[in-house]
């Protein structure tokens, strides 16, 4: 549940994760990455994070740090290390966005020690909720509904992270944009969705029918950085570039007509 003010017109949901923050020499786009901040924050937008924000380790690699056990000196050391990069990430880009988000979902690529990831400590500092895995998001004094999961599978094409999102929305259906992020595919996809109105008489049922996003959120990865010898796995795979860039969600507050009032922008 989420609360705007009662005299806004309008509302700006900016998506952002997939930012995969490893220091300054890695793959990050950083100017990318700071312009869309800052146009997020001239348009007043409200922040929904779907994951992947530093680049520490990936489920495999966890489970192989698990499988070594390394005494909790090491351990500590890695925690550290994952707290630096978080740290980071929050100093030089997401500072400004403090208590501005509706919460964030994990991703793939983080840190956990000691009952607590390094996802849940970005949420401290941003003042947002950690929503786990996956979450409905809702705002009561519209009736609107967003949907956020960091997503999952393989596919180099826009349509592989549509498909997914396609079956998701007919599983869990109820929201109006569903968010994945992992591909770091840049899509918008409207899908024409027809809900029951019900009256009091028979005459008074109807139907409403409204427009349902599936949005795959971009991310902010280069695949190809100049002048490093041995380049990133994305380059090594040969991996279809990623657009750096993140979706804007706009939805018109004053628009009774609920087929029309969600727009994307990709």
């Amino acid at each position: 549940m989420f609360t705007v003010p009662k005299s806004q017109k309008t509302l700006t949901i900016a998506p952002i994760g997939d930012i995969q923050w490893s220091g300054e020499n890695g793959p990050t786009a950083k100017d990318q990455l700071k312009r869309h901040i800052d146009d997020c924050l001239k348009r007043d937008a409200y922040f929904v994070g779907v994951g992947d924000y530093i680049d520490m380790l990936s489920p495999s690699n966890r489970q192989r740090l698990a499988a070594a056990g390394l005494y909790d000196t090491a351990m500590q050391l890695m925690w550290d290390k994952a707290l630096e990069l978080t740290n980071e990430i929050y100093e030089k880009f997401l500072k400004p966005t403090k208590g501005r988000w509706l919460g964030l979902v994990h991703g793939h690529h983080y840190y956990a020690f000691d009952g607590q990831s390094s996802d849940e400590y970005l949420c401290d500092m941003l003042k947002a909720k950690f929503l786990g895995t996956s979450a409905f998001l809702h705002n009561s004094a519209h009736d609107w509904t967003l949907y956020v999961h960091h997503g999952n599978g393989g596919g180099i094409l826009p349509g592989n992270a549509l498909n997914r999102l396609y079956h998701v929305a007919a599983g869990l259906q109820g929201a109006e944009v569903y968010l994945f992020g992992h591909s770091t595919r840049l899509a918008a996809t409207p899908l024409s969705r027809p809900f029951p109105i019900w009256g009091k008489k028979d005459s008074e049922h109807t139907l409403e029918h409204r427009d349902v996003y599936l949005v795959p959120c971009g991310g902010f990865s280069k695949s190809n950085i100049v002048g490093k010898t041995f380049g990133d796995y994305a380059e090594q795979a040969n991996m279809t570039p990623s657009p750096l860039k993140a979706p804007l969600i706009t939805v018109d507050l004053t628009c009774k007509d609920k087929s029309h009032r969600t727009r994307v922008q990709v």
